[in-house]
Formats: C-alpha cells, sequence, structure tokens
C-alpha cells in the first residue's frame, strides 16, 4: 500500500483515472500543507528551513508533476500544459510586481553598490513603502488570479474523461 502511495504521488510515468486522481491529489496537498506546516517549527539557526524548504519544493514539483501528469496521460496529453501553467504564473507574479513598484523598489536600491553597507532605515523605509504598495487589493487580486488558474486546470485535468483504450503512454489504469 505505502508503495503504491508513493507510486501516485511521485512517480510520473503511467495514467491515472478521475477518482485516482482526486484521491491522490487530496492526499498531495494534505502533504504539502504538513510539510510546509513543520518549516515553520523552532529553527533559529534556519538551517532546518533552508533544507527543508529545497526538500518541500523538489517534492512540490516531482509531485506535481507525476500526480497532474498521469492524469493528463490518461486522457493522450503529455505533461506539456504544466509548463503552460506554471509559465502563466510566471507571467502574473511578474506583471503584478512590475504594476505594484517591483521597478521602483529595485531602481532604490540599485543606487548603492553591490557590497556598500545601506543605512537600516532607509532600508526599512524602501521596504515599508514597496509593503504598503503591495497591501490590499493588489496582492489578493493576484492571489485569486493564481488560485483562479490553478482550480480551472485542476478541475479540466480532473473532470476530462480519460481515453476508454491504449494510447501511447499506456493501457487504460486498471
Amino acid at each position: 500500500m505505502f508503495k503504491t502511495a508513493l507510486y501516485h504521488l511521485f512517480v510520473p510515468s503511467g495514467r491515472t483515472n478521475r477518482k485516482t486522481f482526486w484521491i491522490t491529489l487530496a492526499a498531495f496537498a494534505a502533504l504539502v500543507v504538513a510539510f510546509k506546516a513543520g518549516l515553520f517549527m523552532n529553527d533559529t539557526a534556519g538551517v532546518v528551513y533552508f533544507w527543508g524548504f529545497l526538500v518541500w519544493l523538489t517534492m512540490l514539483f516531482c509531485g506535481a508533476f507525476a500526480v497532474y501528469g498521469k492524469r493528463l496521460k490518461d486522457f493522450g496529453r503529455s505533461v506539456t500544459p504544466i509548463f503552460g501553467v506554471l509559465t502563466l504564473w510566471i507571467i502574473v507574479i511578474f506583471v503584478f510586481a512590475i504594476l505594484n513598484g517591483a521597478g521602483d523598489y529595485l531602481t532604490e536600491f540599485s543606487q548603492y553598490e553591490r557590497k556598500a553597507m545601506i543605512d537600516e532605515s532607509v532600508k526599512d523605509e524602501l521596504n515599508a513603502a514597496y509593503q504598503e504598495d503591495l497591501a490590499g487589493t493588489p496582492l489578493l487580486l493576484m492571489n485569486i488570479i493564481l488560485w483562479g488558474i490553478l482550480i480551472a486546470f485542476t478541475a479540466w485535468v480532473g473532470l476530462k474523461p480519460g481515453d476508454a483504450g491504449d494510447n501511447r503512454y499506456g493501457p487504460p489504469p486498471g
């Protein structure tokens, strides 16, 4: 059973039906949230957080490609749409950053030499101004758009019927 769970969560080969996809996706989401919550335990040096974050990020991408990839393969698609979703996310984040003061923020910091010590009050003032630009509606709107993209993609992948017979990715899931 454990081997089957790992196969569904982290091995991108093969196909999976809709029911197994939804169950695996729920387990994967719970695992990602639990692991991420565990990263915020007491770690004064930040060492566990740093390495834990790298493991979490790897787990997130490998798992997403396995869970979504198997389902995409069930109806004859490759994993390319996952790259489309990731690209769309990056574009949305970039556009919101630029529209909400990231350019000004980076311009302010670029006036200093790379190794120069920046006065803490100047840093705090720049950070506060940028956080003020991001607070409220822009950040909420960006999150709504990002979640909307993910929910729409998940609904498409999870609700589309799979191929009844063999396809280039193998036989139908048993």
